[in-house]
């Protein structure tokens, strides 16, 4: 995972179990360790960085210097809970989406960690994941989602309305192999990273006609 504010990147390393951060010259400001595992999916929120750690089934918080402030989340399939959360997004208002991909499913949590609600469920059907991975709010407030067995990046509300899925299987543009990664920018631009496909394929909201 990636984040970046102002003039700080921050780069979650998975095997070594920390978040680096560096300027916009490369070079290196600081380490995050304690009590990260295995940091995958990152955000910033307001003032707080934000870390979806599969290691420790939680997400950390901290400052933006990385002192930590503190995780919510454990072991399970009720709500609040995780099996292998990997990717954090915050929306306009500070809340917080994340990704409980062996369970199927989104969770929305305020900026303290206090669980809202579920977006989506396990299964095959319409409006159902399979394997979430990435995910990202646009300034409209929609709710991309990438799953990685459909092959496709799935669109809600924040209501937990269903709107429509883009892609399937293959190598064509809008087509993807294990999408991952979505990052929501300007101009209501969607960014996905096609695995792969060795890939990013960028779509863009046109709205109604």
């Amino acid at each position: 995972g990636v984040a970046k504010h102002a003039r700080t990147i921050y780069v979650a390393d998975s095997e070594l179990g920390v978040v680096l951060a560096f300027d916009l010259k490369a070079r290196l400001q600081f380490i995050i360790e304690s009590p990260l595992k295995r940091p995958v999916g990152l955000c910033v929120a307001g003032d707080h960085l934000c870390v979806a750690d599969p290691g420790l089934q939680a997400v950390c918080v901290f400052d933006l210097k990385g002192k930590f402030l503190f995780q919510f989340g454990r072991k399970g399939v009720g709500p609040g809970e995780f099996n292998y959360p990997t990717h954090v997004a915050a929306d306009a208002a500070g809340n917080l989406y994340v990704t409980d991909a062996l369970n199927g499913r989104l969770q929305v949590f305020d900026e303290r960690g206090k669980f809202k609600n579920t977006i989506g469920a396990l299964g095959d059907g319409l409006g159902c994941l399979s394997r979430p991975k990435g995910v990202a709010v646009s300034q409209l407030g929609h709710v991309y989602v990438a799953d990685g067995l459909k092959d496709a990046l799935q669109v809600y509300s924040a209501q937990n309305q269903f709107l429509l899925v883009l892609g399937s299987s293959g190598v064509n543009p809008g087509q993807f192999c294990m999408p991952s990664g979505v990052a929501a920018g300007t101009n209501d631009l969607i960014y996905v990273a096609d695995s792969g496909n060795h890939r990013i394929q960028v779509f863009q909201y046109i709205g109604s006609p």
